[in-house]
């Protein structure tokens, strides 16, 4: 069970820090400018399926609800949904068996689902 609850404390570093990727990006443009950009696009001259995800959510710290990524929105409410959850295990003193099968089984098809969105609105955008 200790293990599941470092896992929740991964997983809540990890949403943390997608949120706050705006911020972290436009530090290390300024920073590390030839080394943070997508290795993707500059390999092929196309997007990559995530190319405007940090803008979008840049954005969207703004108040400006128009993004570019169609997918971005689901990813918003996908983190603010992993955040709560995350924090309501990581409040908890014990976890059981059955909530710790329960939760895998929710997440992976839910991130599955996030990333065959990305692919699909990739795939079909691409000339």
């Amino acid at each position: 069970m200790n293990r599941y609850r470092i896992f929740n404390w991964t997983v809540f570093g990890l949403m943390c820090y997608l949120a706050a990727l705006p911020v972290i990006g436009r530090a290390m443009r300024f920073l590390l400018p030839v080394i943070w950009h997508c290795p993707y696009r500059t390999m092929t001259g196309r997007p990559c399926p995530f190319c405007g995800t940090t803008r979008d959510l840049a954005r969207l710290w703004h108040g400006n609800f128009d993004f570019g990524n169609p997918v971005t929105p689901f990813l918003v409410l996908f983190l603010a949904a992993e955040l709560i959850w995350r924090l309501i295990l990581l409040c908890r003193r014990r976890h059981s068996r059955a909530l710790i099968v329960g939760d895998t089984l929710v997440h992976i098809p839910l991130i599955l689902l996030l990333l065959g969105a990305y692919l699909w609105f990739w795939y079909h955008s691409t000339p």
